[in-house]
Parts: C-alpha cells; sequence; structure tokens
C-alpha cells in the first residue's frame, strides 16, 4: 500500500480576531486563510456548482458574517478537511493539496508570484 507522501495538517488554530485559519503542517509550515477567501473558494456543488448548473455563491457579491464565520474544522478520512460555518454550511471538502495550494503566507504568495 502507497503511503501519502505530501505534508499533511497536524494542527489547526481559528484566528478570530483576523478572522483567519492557520494550519500547522508535518513539515513544520504554517498556512494561513482567510475565513472569507476560504468560504468563496468552497468546492460544495451548492457553493460551487455542478452538471452544468451554476453554484449559489456565482449570483453574489457579498456574504454575511454568519457565512463567513469559521467555527470548526472536521477531518475527512486521510485527505481533506470540512469547514463548519457559523451558518451551518458544512458540505465542501477541501483536500490537504488544495489548502496548501491556498496558502496567504508570505512565503507562499512569494513563490505563487514567481510562477
Amino acid at each position: 500500500m502507497m503511503q501519502y507522501d505530501h505534508p499533511v495538517p497536524t494542527s489547526f488554530l481559528l484566528d478570530e480576531e483576523h478572522r483567519s485559519l492557520i494550519l500547522t503542517w508535518s513539515d513544520e509550515h504554517e498556512s494561513i486563510h482567510s475565513w472569507e477567501k476560504l468560504r468563496w473558494a468552497c468546492p460544495c456543488a451548492w457553493c460551487a456548482g455542478e452538471g452544468g448548473q451554476p453554484g449559489m455563491l456565482q449570483s453574489r457579491q457579498s456574504l454575511s458574517e454568519e457565512e463567513t464565520t469559521l467555527v470548526n474544522l472536521e477531518p475527512v478520512g486521510r485527505y481533506g478537511l470540512t469547514p463548519v460555518w457559523a451558518d451551518g454550511h458544512r458540505t465542501g471538502i477541501f483536500t490537504y493539496e488544495k489548502l496548501r495550494s491556498m496558502c496567504e503566507c508570505d512565503e507562499c504568495q512569494k513563490k505563487t508570484a514567481k510562477k
């Protein structure tokens, strides 16, 4: 059986003051994710759409504070995390690779800018 060879989250912090999620990874990197950007990126069928149908986010210009307040994270197997939002939404699964690629820390932003 092949082992998962990418970094995995080892802990998380919900930074209420900055409305950010801070993930610590198995390679000791700390990634930063604003709650609002995470909600706008929700990959679930309701938010992002599916089968050629648009999701609800495509028709919205803004989200409420309740929709962008992260209250918890739930693990999904050995590959992802599901954010739990204050409005009760909890169907989006973010893979570890997706979360890592969305990191907003200065180091990752510099790497992204070079591409």
